[in-house]
C-alpha cells in the first residue's frame, strides 16, 4: 500500500460487469470508485454521510479516470484511497484500484464538495475532518497523472443549442431512473459514464470500424484509456437526456472525444466529458494502430469546435 493510502474497496470483477469486449466496463469501474469514496469520507470522520435521510453528504464534481489494466471475469481487485489536497468545503482525492498480483487497473483522481443538502450549498468541513486528514493525505502517484486528457482544462458545459451550432449530432436519449441515484437523490458518476458507453455503438462519425462487418467480427473493437467528466447540473429521478458526442482530433493511437449528455428541456449540459480512446484488438488483447485511410476517414468527421 502507498504511504498515505487507505484501503476502501475490495472485491472482484464479476462476469455481469463486463461486456462485449470481454473485459469490465468502464461504468462498473466508476461504481467502485464511487463505493471507494463513500469509504474514505467515512473514515474521515463523516460517518453519517450516506445515511438515508442525512441533511449533508459528499459528492463527486470532476472525475478522470485512468483506464491501465483490464480486469476481467474472476479478477479479484481492491482500492485504496487518499486526499491530496483540502480546501475550505472541497477535496482532491485519489484512488488506485490494483490487481492481486499488484498490477495497476486504474486510476481515479476526483474533487468532491462537502454539500447541505435542504440548500442545495457547499460547506466547510467540520474540524474532525481536519484533525484525521494527515492521516490519509498523499501526493499524486505517477500512475495517476493525466496523460492524454488536459485536468486543468476549464469545462464550460456546452448548451443543445451551441452543440447543435458547431454540428454535433444528437445520438442517445433516456431518462434517469431511480437505480442511478445516490444519497442525495442526483445521478452518480458511474451512471453517466453508463449513460455514455452504452450508446457509443451509435458514433458512427467516431468509430466508422463499428459499421464493418469483417472488422467487429474478426475480434477488433475500441476501447477507453482515458476520461475526465465535469459535473455542470446534477439530475434527479426522471430527468431526461440528450446525448452528443464529438470527435476533435485523431492520430495512428489515439482519437480524443467530447461527450456532451443535456437537458433537453432547459437545454443546458448535464455532464460534459473529455475521453481518449484506441481501436483494440479482443483477441491479442492490445490496442490497433490506426491506418493512413482510417486517419483520411476520421479527418472529415473531426469537430473542432465542439467542446467540453
Amino acid at each position: 500500500m502507498l504511504d498515505g493510502f487507505a484501503q476502501t474497496w475490495a472485491g472482484e470483477c464479476s462476469a455481469w460487469e463486463c461486456d462485449d469486449l470481454g473485459h469490465m466496463n468502464m461504468r462498473h469501474y466508476v461504481h467502485k470508485m464511487d463505493e471507494a469514496r463513500r469509504g474514505l469520507v467515512i473514515r474521515l470522520g463523516l460517518t453519517g454521510a450516506y445515511y438515508p435521510g442525512t441533511s449533508s453528504t459528499v459528492r463527486c464534481r470532476d472525475f478522470h479516470i485512468k483506464y491501465q489494466g483490464e480486469a476481467r471475469p474472476g479478477d479479484p481487485l481492491r482500492i485504496d484511497s487518499a486526499v491530496i489536497a483540502l480546501g475550505e468545503s472541497t477535496a482532491k482525492l485519489c484512488h488506485i484500484m490494483t490487481h492481486r498480483d499488484g498490477r495497476t487497473a486504474a486510476t481515479v483522481i476526483e474533487t468532491v464538495e462537502h454539500v447541505y443538502l435542504p440548500e442545495d450549498k457547499i460547506f466547510g468541513w467540520p474540524k474532525r475532518v481536519h484533525a484525521v486528514i494527515p492521516d490519509f493525505t498523499a501526493d499524486i502517484p505517477s500512475p495517476a497523472k493525466a496523460r492524454n486528457v488536459d485536468p486543468q482544462f476549464n469545462h464550460v458545459g456546452m448548451s443543445q443549442e451551441a452543440l447543435k451550432t458547431a454540428g454535433a449530432k444528437f445520438i442517445g436519449t433516456g431518462v434517469f431512473s431511480a437505480a442511478e441515484l445516490d444519497v442525495s437523490d442526483r445521478v452518480t458518476m458511474g451512471s453517466f459514464f453508463g449513460r455514455t458507453t452504452s450508446t457509443i455503438g451509435w458514433f458512427s462519425e467516431g468509430w466508422p470500424e463499428f459499421q464493418d462487418a469483417t472488422y467487429t467480427g474478426s475480434g477488433k473493437s475500441g476501447a477507453l484509456l482515458e476520461m475526465r467528466a465535469v459535473v455542470h447540473h446534477y439530475p434527479r429521478e426522471g430527468d431526461a437526456y440528450i446525448y452528443a458526442p464529438a470527435m476533435i482530433s485523431a492520430n495512428a493511437y489515439t482519437r480524443e472525444f467530447v461527450h456532451n449528455l443535456v437537458d433537453p428541456i432547459s437545454g443546458n449540459s448535464w455532464v460534459s466529458m473529455q475521453a481518449s480512446a484506441c481501436k483494440f484488438d479482443l483477441k491479442a488483447r492490445a490496442l490497433i494502430k490506426s491506418t493512413e485511410a482510417d486517419l483520411a476517414v476520421l479527418q472529415k468527421n473531426i469537430l473542432k469546435d465542439v467542446t467540453a
